[in-house]
């Protein structure tokens, strides 16, 4: 035979319980609203793409100002 107190549980088991999913849904909204908010604000700074060839004179330029400073 059960006893009641088995039925109903443990009231310190359950608040660590519900203390553990509050945290652990807080962290998760949290994240998810951080994951927005950079998204939006990265979404303002709009860069542009940059050809190869001028990739590659900025290479040309910061290999030749390195080996000048040396």
């Amino acid at each position: 035979m059960e006893q009641v107190t088995d039925a109903i549980g443990n009231p310190t088991a359950l608040l660590v319980e519900r203390i553990f999913w509050l945290g652990l849904g807080a962290f998760l909204g949290l994240a998810i609203i951080t994951s927005l908010l950079r998204g939006l604000k990265e979404g303002k700074n709009k860069t542009t793409p940059i050809s190869p060839d001028q990739l590659e004179n900025l290479a040309k330029k910061a290999i030749q100002q390195n080996s000048d400073s040396n």
